[in-house]
């Protein structure tokens, strides 16, 4: 019977032994199972330099022989070893029988804030994985910020491979509103106001009022922007955002 592989114990992080690691900027993320160690790109959440749960080296081994990889953005990019290239627009990805000991994954700059992208992975010296990987997942987090005079984007996220869409916009302030426009795109590039949003939604102030935006349109993006009701009388909001793939992963 082989070993398992996922992410150790951050004691720098909130996250643990086995969890999502999450605040993950665009860019290259490195995953050497030979060292155990995984580099994230430059700007994520430290650490940036983070150890699995075990390496290669003190199991005496060369290589793994099968992974299951889930990625927060589907647009990402996979390097397995030396032969096996990616990108076919999965969250989920399960390979096995093939051997390899490092991995490479290219976040492309999808996001804002930019540091929202999140990495789950398990690997075995198996060449079948020995563990369930999840068919169902979900990207989810908070987004905190005070409103402008402008309308201003806050929040905006590829949710291509996702299937139900959630985001609630709370008005943390006491008195202050908020405006909000929940849009959405097919290329990244032109924009549309939601049904429901085409003139701004106002949020009053109170710390308890919010808007709740739930759809299963699966359009490719989807953005939200805020500003202050008020011109200069600004208010606090937290932006609770869950994007959900039940799907199942893809097998190779």
């Amino acid at each position: 019977m082989g070993s398992l592989i996922t992410t150790g114990a951050v004691p720098q992080n909130s996250t643990g032994e086995g969890t999502e690691i999450t605040g993950i900027t665009n860019g290259a993320v490195f995953l050497d199972f030979l060292a155990g160690t995984i580099t994230l790109p430059e700007g994520s959440s430290t650490p940036l330099v983070r150890v699995m749960s075990k390496n290669l080296n003190d199991l005496g081994l060369q290589q793994c022989n099968s992974i299951g990889i889930w990625m927060s953005d589907a647009d990402a990019t996979y390097q397995i070893g030396s032969a096996v290239s990616l990108s076919d627009h999965q969250l989920n990805h399960v390979i096995c029988n093939y051997g390899f000991n490092t991995v490479r994954i290219d976040i492309p700059s999808n996001s804002t804030p930019d540091n929202t992208n999140q990495l789950y992975f398990m690997a075995s010296t198996d060449g079948w994985l020995g563990y369930s990987f999840p068919r169902i997942s979900h990207q989810a987090g908070v987004v905190q910020g005070t409103s402008t005079n402008t309308s201003t984007i806050y929040l905006s996220k590829h949710v291509g491979a996702y299937n139900q869409f959630l985001i609630t916009t709370l008005n943390t302030h006491a008195t202050n509103s908020i405006d909000l426009i929940i849009e959405f795109s097919e290329d990244g590039t032109a924009w549309f106001p939601d049904q429901g949003y085409t003139t701004a939604v106002a949020i009053a102030g109170g710390g308890t009022n919010f808007n709740a935006f739930a759809s299963e349109v699966e359009h490719h993006f989807y953005r939200v922007k805020i500003n202050s009701t008020v011109t200069d009388t600004h208010g606090t909001f937290d932006i609770h955002y869950n994007f959900v793939n039940d799907r199942g992963s893809a097998f190779l």
